[in-house]
């Protein structure tokens, strides 16, 4: 299979990326700027810029499926940020879809949010400014799936965490928590979660472009959810344990944010042909073990074994 991944240098994306090669597949990535050392190395890159447009290069990689993870991620937005918040968010994508239709590629893997959702619902209501370009893009993707026959499957994805994790994430900042071992003051902590682990989240991108070939010209929403609902604090309490060691966490020490998701979407399908295999807990030991700490190995173990490499 040839693949085309937007984000190949971001922690989702990268994983995708590392899947799709191990699996023996024709990868390439499609990058902004210059990755600097954090793009597989064995994939091709094509960088957007102004010596090629996105048709020109749908044409050279002549994917038979795209995975659209890039995006821009703000949960609290400033009115310098809007602009760039579409044109990564809605512009970016759409600009894809038209390539994509010129040069007859059918197959498209795209990224939501399950803060489309904001108080767990079925309808549509975004939770912030990211949620509400989310949903745009995917109404105007409507019109390539009716007009063009654009097979879409939109993934909305929950709480995706894992080892090696660069952002600005939950389990990222307990994680420094547990080496400075200094207090952090946190929200009451009553938000409930829906922690997927990213090896997870991978396994359904590939379970959609699966679907999409089985299925061609078909427009589904799937969720990506691990089936586990856990507070923040037992989230917290849960890694405490695997670490073998207390959070010294001020439980609200801070105010919940404003359109804080406090229940996690639930009026969901899954994506055909996929489950979930990794528990918090063994996800948790296996992000312990990858940042230095002695986590228990059999729990390590059985996270590194659930998902086929």
């Amino acid at each position: 299979m040839r693949a085309l991944v937007t984000g190949g240098s971001g922690f989702i994306g990268g994983r995708l990326l590392t899947r799709l090669l191990d699996q023996g597949h024709e990868v390439t990535a499609l990058v902004r700027g210059d990755p600097a050392g954090r793009l597989d190395p064995r994939a091709s890159a094509e960088r957007i810029d102004g010596s090629a447009s996105l048709g020109d290069i749908v044409g050279r990689a002549a994917p038979e499926v795209v995975f659209h993870v890039a995006s821009a991620v703000v949960v609290e937005h400033s009115p310098d940020a809007i602009a760039d918040i579409v044109q990564a968010n809605v512009t970016f994508p759409t600009h894809l879809l038209e390539a994509m239709t010129r040069h007859g590629v059918r197959r498209f893997v795209n990224t939501g949010t399950s803060w489309q959702h904001h108080d767990g619902g079925a309808a549509y209501r975004p939770s912030n400014l990211y949620a509400a370009t989310k949903q745009a893009f995917e109404d105007i993707a409507v019109f390539y799936n009716d007009a063009h026959g654009i097979g879409i499957a939109n993934l909305k994805l929950f709480d995706v965490y894992g080892p090696s994790d660069p952002r600005s994430k939950i389990i990222p900042l307990l994680l420094r928590v547990l080496r400075s071992g200094e207090p952090l003051g946190m929200s009451p902590g009553d938000q409930v979660l829906d922690m997927v682990h990213v090896d997870d989240v991978v396994e359904a991108f590939l379970a959609a472009a699966l679907w999409l070939a089985d299925n061609p010209g078909v427009m589904e929403t799937f969720a990506v959810r691990s089936g586990e609902s856990h507070r923040l604090k037992d989230v917290v309490a849960a890694l405490a344990d695997v670490a073998g060691r207390p959070l010294p966490i001020v439980w609200g020490g801070r105010p919940y944010r404003d359109r804080e998701v406090m229940i996690p979407w639930v009026n969901n399908v899954p994506v055909p042909g996929w489950r979930p295999l990794i528990s918090l807990r063994e996800g948790l030991a296996s992000v312990l073990w990858a940042d230095g700490y002695d986590a228990p190995r059999d729990q390590v173990s059985i996270a590194q074994q659930s998902v086929p490499k």
